[in-house]
C-alpha cells in the first residue's frame, strides 16, 4: 500500500507527529503529538475523498457501494476505514497511523511531564517482576503508547504472545530478538479463542491490545495457569478497573463478591492515563496508579500515585507485590549463579 497515492493527504501521512487524519464528508481534523486536535481550514473538494475512496478500495480489491458500505484495510504502518454515504449522512474517512515507533521517549516524558521518575522506576520494576497490569484511559488518552512503553522492560528471553484486531503493538517489530508470536484477531478467530491457542504456546506473557468483552473470562482464567499480563481497557479512573471488569462478565450479577475477589487477586497495578489539550498543544501523562489486593478476605485498593498529590515514591507495598520480589530476588541469583 505503500505505492497508493493519497494525493492531498500524503504529506500528512508523511508527517512522523500526526497520528491520526479523519474527514467527516465537511471537514478534515488532525491528531498531532505536539499541537493536539486541530482543522485544516483549505482542503480540496468533496470530490477528491470520493474518488480517493473509490480509488483506494478498487486498490485493495474491495467493493464500496449500497451494499458493501464500509472498506476497511492496514498495513504495516496505517489502518484506514471508509464508509459510504449510503449508511452515513456524509463519507466518512478516518486514517490512523501505527508505525513501529516508542513514542514515548525520555526527552517526551520530561517535556510533558508524564511522570514523576520514581514511578517511571517502579513501573519499569514492576514489568520486570512480571506484574500483571492494565492500562485505562479514554480513547486518544495513550493507552497503547504506555503500553509499549512498558514492555520494553520485558527479559526478551521470556516468550510475547500479542492479541490486537489490528497491529498497533508491534512488540515483535520493535524488538526483532525477542520470542514474540503475533495472534491477530477476526471474525473466525475471535479473542476467546486466541487466548486459549496462546496458552497451547507457552506465553510468559500475554500482551492482549485491549481487554473489551466476554473474553476476560478465558483472559483472567489464562493468567492464573502463570502467564502475565499487560492490557489496556476502557474505564473512568484505575480504581473503576476491576468493577469495569465485573460488568464484562456474561450473566452474573454485578456485585458478585467472589468473581470480584477473584478479579483483585489475579491483577496486580492499574494505571489510568488521560490527554489535555490547550493551545501550547497536547500533554498525555500518568493520572493515577494503584495497586490490587487481597488481605484478611477483604479486597483492598491501595493508592501508588496520583497526579499533583504524591510527591514521594511509593513504599507500602501489598504482600503479594512483596512476594513477587522474593521471587524475582530469587529467580534473579538461581540464573546469575
Amino acid at each position: 500500500m505503500n505505492e497508493f497515492d493519497f494525493g492531498f493527504l500524503s504529506d500528512l501521512i508523511e508527517d512522523p507527529l500526526i497520528t491520526d487524519i479523519n474527514y467527516n464528508g465537511r471537514h478534515l481534523w488532525i491528531d498531532h503529538l505536539q499541537k493536539g486536535r486541530y482543522r485544516i481550514e483549505q482542503i480540496p473538494h468533496t470530490s477528491f475523498f470520493e474518488q480517493l475512496s473509490y480509488k483506494f478500495a478498487n486498490y485493495v480489491n474491495m467493493p464500496f457501494n449500497a451494499v458493501h458500505p464500509v472498506v476497511e484495510a492496514e498495513t504495516d504502518q496505517l489502518r484506514i476505514s471508509i464508509i459510504h454515504t449510503s449508511v452515513s449522512s456524509h463519507l466518512s474517512i478516518s486514517i490512523r497511523k501505527t508505525p513501529a515507533v516508542l513514542r514515548l521517549t525520555p526527552a517526551i516524558l520530561k517535556k510533558q511531564r508524564y511522570a514523576p521518575s520514581w514511578l517511571l522506576a517502579l513501573l519499569s520494576k514492576w514489568v520486570v517482576m512480571k506484574c500483571n497490569i492494565i492500562v485505562s484511559g479514554l480513547p486518544g488518552a495513550g493507552k497503547t503508547e504506555l503500553l509499549k512503553y512498558l514492555m520494553q522492560y520485558i527479559d526478551p528471553s521470556q516468550r510475547v504472545i500479542t492479541i490486537e484486531d489490528t497491529c498497533e503493538i508491534r512488540y515483535g517489530d520493535l524488538f526483532e530478538h525477542a520470542d514474540c508470536v503475533s495472534l491477530k484477531v477476526s471474525d473466525r478467530f475471535d479473542y476467546t479463542s486466541a487466548i486459549k491457542t496462546c496458552l497451547r504456546q507457552r506465553p510468559d506473557w500475554m500482551l492482549v491490545s485491549e481487554v473489551r468483552s466476554h473474553e476476560i473470562v478465558s483472559l483472567l482464567q489464562s493468567v492464573s495457569t502463570g502467564a502475565s499480563l499487560l492490557s489496556t481497557i476502557h474505564a473512568s479512573s484505575a480504581q473503576a478497573i476491576p468493577q469495569r471488569i465485573l460488568h464484562m462478565f456474561p450473566g452474573v450479577e454485578l456485585s458478585n463478591d467472589v468473581l470480584l475477589t477473584m478479579i483483585y487477586e489475579t491483577l496486580d497495578i492499574g494505571i489510568h492515563v488521560e490527554a489535555s489539550i490547550t493551545k501550547q498543544g497536547i500533554r498525555r501523562y500518568i493520572r493515577e496508579v494503584v495497586c490490587y489486593s487481597v488481605e484478611e478476605g477483604s479486597i483492598k485498593i491501595i493508592d501508588v500515585y496520583k497526579a499533583n498529590e504524591s510527591e514521594q515514591p511509593f513504599t507500602q507495598w501489598p504482600m503479594k507485590l512483596m512476594e513477587k520480589a522474593r521471587l524475582y530476588r530469587h529467580r534473579t541469583s538461581e540464573h546469575e549463579a
